[in-house]
């Protein structure tokens, strides 16, 4: 959502350059499946990548406001599992539940719901329907919060970071390709505001951020 829709205006003056996308959210193995980049959101990092923090973010369980009005706020990690928690399933890659930090320790919360899969999108369009809590990336869900139309709970058990990094092998020589795609990137997340708006699609018009 924030990474392909930027691929078209970073290789429009490099005819040399050919950019290939998988989009899945499993953590792959660059080195034997091939890749140059992954784009990650938090987690450990093997100490045979290279970890660069493109943006900072937060984890949050969120629901809509009709879902709360319905069903309540969880107040604490013990009722999380009472609630209808819409997660990924074995092969989205999360099923050992949502993890929290509980007085300076890390505490995992299995959580179950009527629905799962292994595709962000689909679970953020299911949360932003009310139909049920999500774990979800501020980065995600940020315009939505400013509009009141998702509201965050358990927010003095959310992890301290979940940044979004660019994640590569340890090598060397990094091409600069890869380089260079850090770079761009980084330089789009710190635009002014550029969270709180919709992500331009391909062969959408770039929203002007110099005024």
């Amino acid at each position: 959502m924030h990474v392909v829709p930027h691929a078209p205006a970073f290789v429009r003056d490099k005819p040399e350059l050919q950019m290939s996308f998988n989009l899945t959210d499993r953590v792959v193995d660059l080195v034997r499946e091939g890749y140059d980049l992954s784009i990650r959101i938090g987690g450990a990092v093997d100490p045979n990548f290279v970890a660069v923090k493109l943006a900072s973010n937060r984890r949050v369980v969120c629901g809509t406001p009709a879902y709360f009005r319905k069903h309540g706020k969880p107040k604490t990690l013990e009722s999380l599992p009472n609630h209808n928690c819409l997660a990924f399933n074995l092969q989205g890659g999360q099923n050992r539940g949502w993890y929290f930090r509980r007085n300076g320790k890390l505490a995992t919360v299995r959580v179950s719901g009527n629905l799962d899969c292994n595709d962000g999108e689909l679970l953020h369009r299911w949360v932003s329907e009310g139909l049920g809590l999500g774990w979800r990336s501020t980065w995600e869900i940020q315009r939505q919060l400013a509009a009141g139309e998702l509201e965050t709970v358990l927010d003095d058990f959310e992890l301290p970071d979940y940044d979004i990094l660019a994640v590569y092998p340890q090598q060397r020589y990094v091409p600069a390709r890869v380089r260079y795609f850090i770079d761009y990137l980084k330089e789009m997340y710190s635009q002014p505001g550029y969270w709180s708006r919709r992500p331009t699609l391909p062969g959408e018009p770039q929203p002007d951020t110099t005024s």
